[in-house]
Parts: C-alpha cells; sequence; structure tokens
C-alpha cells in the first residue's frame, strides 16, 4: 500500500505567521546578497495524515555508526526518514547521519533562518519544500550541490523535480518526492449521472459539472478550496497560468491579473456560482463528508491523496477511479504538483562533500527508494526508475478497488508544467488566507481575490527590495 508522505497539509496561514517574520528578515539579508487554513491539520503540502517522526536519538538513527565516522546532523520530519537514514548508516559506515526533527514545514523553516543568520546551531543538512527553496537560495545559505556530481543523478530525476532545484548550472538540493495531480472520481456517481468518461478538458468538465447538478442539486462535480493556496497554485500550473517567474537575484514576477489568471478564476468562480463546486475546507470533516455522502463527486487530488482519503471516508471505499486531470487543450497531458520536498546542503557545514554524498543516496537510490516509498514512509516519488516500475504502478488500494491509481500518477509526474518558486513563499501563503477568505463566504469573487493579491504581493516584494514586473 502506498501511505501518504508526511508534509502536513491543509490551510497554510495560521500556522505559518511565526515564520514570516523570519523569513522577511531573510528576504531582506537576500537582497543584500544579491546586490554585493485555519490549518486544522498542519502547514504545507505533502500528506492527508499531518504526521512527522519523532525525534531521533544516538540511540535510533546514530546506533550502527563507527566510532571513527564523520558525523552529519540532519534535520527531517516526515515518517519513515529514520528508517532510510538507518539504511544508509548501516551501508555507509565512513558517514554517521543524525536524523533530528527540529519542527514541520514552517516551524523547521524559522528555526533553519534563525540558526543561519546567528552563523551557529544550522544542521548539515535540511529537508526543504521546492516552494521554500528559493527563499534560502537568494541568501546563499545553500551549497552548490554541482561542485560535489549531483549531476550524475539527473537522468533519474523527474524533469519537473530537477528543475526546481536548479538554477542554471547551480543545483541547490536533491530532490526526495513530488505530488502530482490527477482527477480522483466516484465512477458510481458519475456513471449513476450519465457522464461514463472522464471528462477530458476543462470545458467537458464544466458541462459534467451542469449535468451532474441537474440531475442532483444536492450534487457538486468537486471541491475548490479558495483558501487553500497550494493546490491553487497547482491547478494554476496545470492550466498554464502558473502566476511567478523567478531565475534567481532580484527581479520577481508576479501575475495573477493576467489573460490567464483571470480566465482560471472566471472558471472556478462560476462553478463556485452554480453550487457545482463545493468550497469545504481541505482535510476539513466537512469534506471528507462530502465525498462520502456524495455532496462532491471528484477530487483534485496530489498522488499521496487517495491513501489518507481512504482513512478518512467509509462508503464509497472501492468507488474511486484516476484519470488525468482535464486539459485546457485536448490532446495535451499537463499536470500540476502539489507537495513535494528535496533535501538541501546548509552552507557552513565543514562536510558538504559527505552530506551531498548522502543527498544523493537518498533521493537517489534504489535502496533509499524502496524504504521511502514503502507502507510507512509511503513518499510519491521524482525518482524515474520507481516512478516506471511495473510493480510500483501496479498497486492498488481498497479506495479504488482493482484499479492501480500510480499508474495515472507516475504519468502525471513526467508531465508537470513548469513552476518558479519565488522566494517570498511564505509570505504569500501567510497572507493568502485571510484575503481568499471572502471567495468562501461569498462575498467577494475569485476574480476580487487575484486582483486584491496582486497589490498585496507587489507592495510586500517591492518592500523586500525586489523590482516585481507583471499585472498591475
Amino acid at each position: 500500500m502506498n501511505v501518504p508522505n508526511t508534509r502536513a497539509v491543509g490551510r497554510v496561514g495560521a500556522r505559518r505567521t511565526s515564520a514570516l517574520a523570519a523569513i522577511a528578515a531573510a528576504s531582506v539579508l537576500a537582497l543584500s546578497a544579491c546586490s554585493g487554513s485555519n490549518d486544522d491539520t498542519a502547514s504545507s503540502a505533502g500528506s492527508d495524515a499531518a504526521k512527522s517522526s519523532p525525534t531521533s536519538t544516538a540511540s535510533s538513527t546514530t546506533a550502527s555508526c563507527s566510532a571513527g565516522a564523520t558525523k552529519l546532523t540532519f534535520w527531517g520530519w516526515p515518517t519513515g526518514y529514520d528508517l532510510a537514514v538507518d539504511k544508509f548508516n548501516q551501508t555507509h559506515p565512513d558517514i554517521c547521519v543524525d536524523l533530528e526533527n527540529a519542527g514541520a514545514a514552517g516551524d523547521e523553516y524559522t528555526k533553519l533562518s534563525d540558526t543561519i543568520k546567528a552563523g551557529s546551531g544550522a544542521p548539515d543538512i535540511a529537508t526543504i519544500e521546492y516552494f521554500e527553496l528559493p527563499s534560502f537560495e537568494v541568501s546563499n545559505s545553500l551549497v552548490d550541490l554541482s561542485d560535489y556530481g549531483i549531476d550524475s543523478a539527473k537522468s533519474n530525476e523527474a524533469s519537473i523535480a530537477w528543475q526546481q532545484v536548479s538554477q542554471g548550472s547551480h543545483v541547490y538540493a536533491m530532490p526526495v518526492d513530488l505530488g502530482p495531480m490527477a482527477l480522483f472520481y466516484n465512477q458510481k456517481q458519475l456513471t449513476a449521472a450519465g457522464i461514463t468518461q472522464p471528462p477530458a478538458t476543462w470545458t467537458d468538465f464544466a458541462a459534467a459539472a451542469d449535468k451532474l447538478h441537474a440531475k442532483d442539486p444536492k450534487a457538486a462535480i468537486t471541491n475548490f478550496d479558495p483558501e487553500s493556496p497550494q493546490d491553487v497554485l497547482a491547478l494554476m500550473q496545470q492550466y498554464g497560468a502558473f502566476p511567478f517567474t523567478y531565475s534567481g537575484g532580484s527581479k520577481l514576477g508576479i501575475s495573477f491579473t493576467g489573460e490567464k489568471q483571470l480566465a482560471f478564476a472566471k472558471y472556478w468562480q462560476d462553478l463556485i456560482d452554480k453550487k457545482e463546486a463545493t468550497t469545504a475546507a481541505d482535510f476539513s470533516p466537512q469534506q471528507w463528508s462530502n465525498f462520502d455522502s456524495g455532496a462532491t463527486a471528484s477530487r483534485l487530488s496530489p498522488a499521496w491523496g487517495p491513501v489518507g482519503m481512504q482513512l478518512s471516508i467509509k462508503k464509497t471505499i472501492g468507488d474511486w477511479r484516476t484519470a488525468s486531470l482535464p486539459q485546457v487543450t485536448a490532446g495535451s497531458n499537463a499536470s500540476g504538483s502539489w507537495g513535494g520536498s528535496t533535501l538541501a546542503v546548509v552552507k557552513g557545514t565543514p562536510h558538504a562533500k559527505e552530506a551531498a554524498e548522502f543527498v544523493k543516496w537518498f533521493g537517489g537510490s534504489d535502496d533509499a527508494w524502496q524504504i521511502l516509498s514503502g507502507d510507512v514512509a509511503g513518499a510519491f516519488p521524482a525518482y524515474v526508475p520507481l516512478l516506471n516500475d511495473k510493480t510500483f504502478q501496479s498497486k492498488t488500494l481498497p479506495i479504488t478497488g482493482d484499479s492501480t491509481p500510480n499508474a495515472v500518477f507516475a504519468t502525471a509526474a513526467q508531465h508537470v508544467q513548469a513552476a518558479e518558486w519565488p522566494p517570498i513563499m511564505t509570505a504569500a501563503l501567510t497572507q493568502w488566507t485571510s484575503t481568499f477568505a471572502g471567495v468562501t463566504k461569498g462575498t467577494e469573487t475569485l476574480q476580487e481575490a487575484f486582483t486584491e493579491f496582486q497589490s498585496q504581493l507587489t507592495k510586500y516584494a517591492t518592500s523586500q527590495g525586489f523590482t516585481v514586473s507583471g499585472s498591475n
């Protein structure tokens, strides 16, 4: 069984407030360097079950280490990471990795930023999600792994994963997992409504929503949580409307009011207005109840979603199937990615060579992925040999009966659209919830929220020293 990853998910705003001040300060430091959910479950992207590994001690991950081994400190929170670290220590006697839990997602990033600024206390290696990497890259806080032969791992990584850890010839982290998205739908419910094939395009999807709602006015085609930024951004990514452009330095593109972005907003606002898309909070009891009762017939799901979902529903176990996301243009195969993380080597470590060896093994070896994709960790790989593995693709789940969701998600992983994350993501995620709350309440449209958010982010980024281009 492919169980979910452990980065916490849901509405990130409330839990990221403490991180905002730290990253805002880091942004100021960064630019000077360039010139010379209602979070019911947790704070970031990666898992329906917001669990994290217990803090490791020398009696666990370092138990098999030899006395003369080079010791590395690794900050990581996802479940199952301790098992992979144990395996590395057993098979690499000259290196001893000590896994510590410094907090999940935003909590870790705050602590990491503080230790980097203080010049002491930072780990050798840290877990950093894709969207947060630029915040540390721009402040020159990460080791360039291309100096240590990391490029030899590139051919085994999904292209979208490698793109998000590199800037030109520089590579600042090793990809681990991804969250490619697909359409996860209640086959029995759609078939009963006369929808016998999953919608191929977003136009088809809207037509299916009309048909389903006409048959049952209490039924919506899917859920769209306006206050959950990472899944909205993943859908914008797939739609060809990702709102950020950034390739390093002090120039940043922000566009929530461009033609494609506003077309995306109108599409979803229309479905919300017709009550053909619910707006329940992601990962809330209401969302799960809607899926199980037929109030919501499909989920725009990341690869780690089905396992967690099956823990939260009862009546419709076995009824769910997986298909590619609907496309903007018929015949395309684009996807977005919601979640996923990397391992980065923190600048200042005296053991960069050994740390680079560890992160390359962790994200890019069969031995590591046998553990990371197993029942305890359940990470969805950016590692192409596993994505292409027939056994991995043929896994089944109780929620999906005899169908094989991994096969669809594995294909999606290799067709994720480009995303250039900006170095202000913590601020963006913090602000998002309050700006978009009115869409959920029905007091503003998604288009209005996009326009307001454009103004807010532009003002914030400019105050941090960035030169902002994009829609006004």
